[in-house]
């Protein structure tokens, strides 16, 4: 589940008074009533759901959409004209470069002007010694390139050199040995050079490999630069030199001339996953505006449909992503937004449309609706995550039990999943007066708790067996919770344990440890037996008598004059 789903407010995102859009053919009368459903008479949450098969809501005031005008330029008043170079049609023209041009624009320059002159011709017409035809071809060359002069070996003999090894380092894309062999050659040659072919293509090679390695560095200024002093890498058969140009365009806030060449590709190139995949970057990188005007460049379909009508949805579909992550600041969706999106999902049965639909109205915590568009998801494409929605849904309709069906039903297909049982099973056993459980249903929870070193579901159950009176596994899972996560579930646990038993120390120990942690340890008390010393009475010491007291014993006269008998 995306994270934070369950904090997110009902007002963010969502329109207010505006009820939640469910998919067409799960309608509220139409959710099934097995056990593994909640029987869903209302939601949750704030919003009221509405019959979700008519799609209306009279009371929505709908947001306006941008007025989109296909192929106008919205970030430029007037646009600079088009340049076409020799023989290749260029999006724009991209003006002189910057002061602080790379190394590389020269060598582009010297690219254009020199390496990409076909001389083909004119070596023929040379070993022919067709001297007439090799005037031509100089003053048609002449008149093409006026920097280029005929070569000066045009009547050396020829050689005998193969390119084949050359081709094939170059398709290893091994340029350097390129580079190398070709040296090595013009060594042994000295009248042979690579082919104009070739060398253009190594050229260019070089210059797009440069490309992205500046762009992967995000230097944005320098891919510019390449494009522009290298138009022949700016054509439909290098659509990723494209690409990466006109992201650098707008990283660098040219969004003008990023638009030009957003535009180039949909106005020249005809491969359609090309031109889809432009208008998906495009929708990453331009406003909203921009984007809009690319989109209505689209051409219609045989079966009546716009070429860009699903990606046209997918600003729409980032912000009810980020809402449903809890990001308030993505912007508000409207019901009529919403209502374009599940006519399409339906249309084109879209599971990730639907999930990214469950997760929407999860987040705004209308649980019916987050069921049913998970349900349909489900329908569509058997997946994990819609399941795990469903699943969550359920438990949060108050079905807890229904929830833990169809959780243990398929509790090893993720973790996620797996979590989500234990919680469930979890939230059962510690309930005051928890329902007895089979011993056969524990022994498989315990296994899977412990397989799975689960805190949460060790203490759970150890809980359960204490209050059936089981204190010695009780204690054994306590013991593992806490080896497994100290939790204040398992380490109050082994502090009642010990305190039953009268473990003082060990109780003193954990509270001890944990004690600024779980202020649940201040319910278990230390028992301190008082101490009170005994009272002692005095000891009067005994006189060891004589031996004549012994014998008569120890008279005196009393007050009458009569002897008495005194005892020592």
């Amino acid at each position: 589940m995306p994270p934070n789903m369950a904090s997110v407010g009902t007002a963010a995102g969502l329109q207010q008074g505006a009820a939640p859009v469910t998919p067409a053919s799960l309608g509220q009368a139409q959710i099934p009533t097995a056990a593994v459903v909640p029987a869903v008479a209302s939601p949750q949450g704030p919003v009221t759901a509405v019959v979700p098969a008519s799609f209306a809501v009279a009371a929505a005031t709908v947001a306006q959409p941008v007025a989109a005008k296909a192929g106008e330029n919205p970030f430029a008043a007037s646009t600079a004209p088009l340049q076409a170079p020799a023989a290749i049609t260029h999006p724009t023209s991209f003006g002189s470069t910057s002061s602080g041009a790379s190394q590389s624009a020269p060598a582009a320059s010297a690219l254009e002007d020199t390496l990409t002159i076909d001389e083909t011709a004119l070596r023929y017409y040379a070993t022919q010694r067709d001297l007439k035809r090799l005037g031509a071809e100089i003053r048609r060359l002449k008149a093409l390139y006026p920097n280029w002069d005929a070569p000066e070996n045009l009547f050396d003999p020829p050689t005998n050199v193969s390119e084949q090894p050359l081709w094939e380092m170059f398709g290893r894309g091994d340029y350097a040995g390129v580079h190398n062999e070709v040296a090595r050659l013009q060594g042994d040659n000295p009248n042979w050079k690579p082919s104009a072919d070739l060398q253009m293509k190594l050229g260019l090679a070089e210059i797009r490999t440069l490309m992205q390695r500046s762009f992967a560095q995000r230097n944005w200024s320098q891919v510019v630069e390449l494009a522009e002093s290298t138009p022949a890498l700016m054509v439909c058969q290098d659509m990723n030199s494209i690409w990466l140009t006109a992201e650098s365009l707008a990283r660098t806030q040219d969004l003008a001339r990023a638009f030009e060449l957003y535009k180039y590709v949909l106005t020249t190139c005809t491969n359609g996953d090309e031109r889809l995949a432009t208008v998906q970057k495009a929708s990453l990188i331009l406003p909203e505006a921009g984007f809009a005007n690319l989109v209505a460049m689209g051409r219609s379909l045989p079966d009546g449909s716009l070429e860009f009508e699903n990606v046209s949805l997918d600003p729409l579909r980032s912000r009810m992503g980020s809402l449903a992550q809890g990001n308030p600041a993505a912007g508000v969706v409207t019901t009529d937004q919403l209502q374009r999106l599940a006519i399409l999902a339906q249309k084109t049965n879209s599971a990730s449309d639907a999930a990214l639909f469950g997760w929407y109205y999860y987040s705004q915590k209308s649980w019916e609706a987050a069921y049913q568009w998970f349900s349909f998801a489900h329908q569509v494409a058997a997946d994990p995550k819609s399941l795990e929605g469903m699943i969550l849904c359920t438990r949060n309709l108050d079905h807890e039990v229904e929830a833990t069906v169809l959780a243990k039903k398929n509790v090893e297909l993720t973790p996620e999943i797996t979590k989500i049982y234990i919680e469930l099973v979890a939230d059962q056993m510690t309930d005051e007066k928890p329902a007895v459980m089979r011993s056969e249903d524990l022994k498989q929870f315990e296994q899977l708790v412990l397989e799975h070193e689960s805190a949460l579901g060790t203490q759970a159950l150890g809980w359960y067996l204490l209050s059936q009176k089981n204190t010695a596994d009780a204690s054994r899972l306590f013991d593992k919770s806490v080896s497994f996560e100290p939790t204040e579930g398992g380490v109050v646990g082994q502090a009642v344990l010990a305190a039953r038993a009268k473990r003082w120390s060990t109780v003193s120990a954990i509270k001890k440890k944990y004690g600024d942690r779980y202020s649940g340890l201040a319910d278990v008390n230390v028992y301190q037996a008082k101490y009170v010393p005994k009272k002692v009475r005095p000891v009067r010491k005994k006189t060891q008598p004589d031996m004549l007291t012994k014998l008569f014993g120890n008279y005196e006269k009393d007050g009458r004059g009569s002897n008495r008998h005194v005892e020592n």
